[in-house]
């Protein structure tokens, strides 16, 4: 160990030592403390704060994953101008070289996250100190309510829909409706007719009612506590305005739950979130909320608002689990995880290829983990759906391309999947078990993987040629 450190620390020094990382540091630093005084997101407090989190801690990623890809040049030069000589007559071990240039290229990550994590962390107070919000009242309230926190996020618990569909499946039996149907399939035809009975359930008409219930939700339940029900909802036959006007009833009284009643007046098309106390939680850690989709304000016209809650829009209660700054610490662990494997997966390239070249490769693997999603399915939109491998040169290549791109994300991660920069945006919680879902997988298991195949290769490259 006391070998591997050593090398550590001459990477932490070469890499301080290093220009180009200066100019990284540099530019990171120009963005998040030039930000504030740039942008002002929708002009209000809550905006302003929201705007600078999403594009200074996604220019920091980025900035930090170029940095890690060419500190790797360190192993190539040493390789290059025969540096290496001097270490390999030392007692060290190949694996202990690969791995101390690792640790060195992640204690130095983990360095200059930190430093930018407080930046940012200072500088989002500074906006909030500074920034004019369009509301004293409001605005300021949003920021610390629905932003500045870690909130965990509930959808409702939907109805059994089974049973009704079951119910009309034994009813369209009995009267024959699928006598004459060929490859008729009993359980795809309940499955439809559950999805129907679904659809129906989430589609609200004029003056009707929608019982939503949420389940463990294990808020705090003092008083002068309140927790957000966030919604979303696409309106037809809706006021010239564009502002749908209904109103909810949050709590159940039978339950010794608090019950009040919240009126709506807002704009068609947008999410919105309604205060509500925390105590008109239940005891048993349940709330029951009613949307009435009828128009309370007196004086108003009633229009005919025909509301649907679609399934990509579930109705969310949110409450407050922890504190901004250690969700921004969260943040930056899954930051970490990405560039330790990042950095393992350019030591695996330089001890391969020449730094130009390695270069290019770490940076196209970058670019695959970054975008797995977007191209996973832009090559599902681009083959069809009952076409074989064998039914035209197009299908042929298009699922080629998918078989070889599978077999390259068996190593390359999903890095969608643990970013969590519109979680911490939003105010929603970076979860400690996301976290430790990152650190198995990113650290444990594919750095792993790619640091064994870096010391397999580096160990069977010969560096120098022996003359008698």
């Amino acid at each position: 160990m006391t070998t591997i450190w050593a090398i550590a620390r001459h990477m932490i020094a070469e890499g301080i030592r290093m220009k180009l990382a200066l100019v990284f540091l540099v530019l990171i630093g120009l963005v998040v403390l030039g930000l504030p005084f740039s942008i002002s997101g929708d002009s209000s407090l809550t905006g302003a704060v929201q705007s600078f989190m999403s594009y200074g801690l996604s220019a920091t990623a980025v900035l930090l994953g170029m940095l890690t890809i060419f500190m790797s040049r360190s192993l190539a030069d040493e390789l290059v101008q025969h540096q290496i000589f001097l270490v390999m007559t030392k007692p060290v071990s190949r694996w202990q070289y690969v791995l101390g240039k690792w640790l060195g290229m992640t204690v130095l990550n983990a360095a200059f996250l930190s430093c930018s994590g407080l930046t940012i962390y200072g500088m989002v107070h500074y906006i909030k100190h500074t920034h004019p919000p369009i509301d004293d009242r409001y605005d300021q309230v949003a920021l610390d309510s629905e932003v500045l926190v870690a909130r965990h996020t509930l959808r409702c618990t939907l109805p059994d829909f089974t049973r009704p569909a079951e119910k009309e499946f034994e009813q369209n039996l009995e009267e024959g409706l699928y006598d004459n149907t060929p490859d008729f399939n009993p359980a795809a035809e309940k499955a439809r007719l559950a999805s129907k009975h679904e659809a129906r359930w989430r589609v609200v008409g004029p003056l009707q009612i929608r019982v939503f219930e949420f389940e463990n939700v294990l808020c705090d339940r003092s008083p002068g506590n309140q927790i957000q029900i966030r919604y979303k909802t696409d309106v037809s036959e809706f006021a010239p305005d564009e502002i749908f006007r209904a109103f909810w009833v949050f709590g159940d009284p039978l339950k010794g739950a608090r019950q009040v009643r919240q009126r709506v007046r807002q704009v068609v098309g947008r999410y919105h979130t309604v205060n509500i106390p925390a105590d008109s939680v239940a005891d048993d850690h349940t709330l029951t909320a009613y949307f009435y989709n009828e128009n309370p304000f007196q004086g108003e016209p009633q229009y005919n608002n025909i509301m649907e809650f679609r399934r990509s829009n579930e109705v969310e209660v949110l409450f407050v689990v922890g504190s901004f700054g250690w969700n921004l610490v969260r943040l930056h662990i899954l930051m970490l995880c990405k560039l330790m494997f990042l950095a393992a997966v350019a030591l695996l390239m330089t001890t391969v290829f020449s730094f130009p070249v390695a270069c290019l490769a770490s940076f196209t693997v970058y670019v695959l983990a970054g975008a797995r999603s977007f191209i996973q399915e832009a090559l599902d939109f681009s083959s069809d759906d009952f076409a074989t491998m064998f039914t035209s040169l197009k299908e042929f290549c298009v699922q080629l391309m998918m078989h070889v791109y599978n077999v390259i994300h068996w190593i390359i991660p999903d890095f969608a999947k643990f970013d969590a920069v519109e979680s911490l945006v939003n105010g929603r919680n970076v979860s400690l078990v996301w976290v430790l879902q990152a650190v198995f997988w990113l650290v444990l298991v594919k750095t792993v993987i790619v640091l064994g195949l870096a010391i397999l290769l580096f160990h069977r490259r010969e560096v120098a040629e022996v003359s008698v």
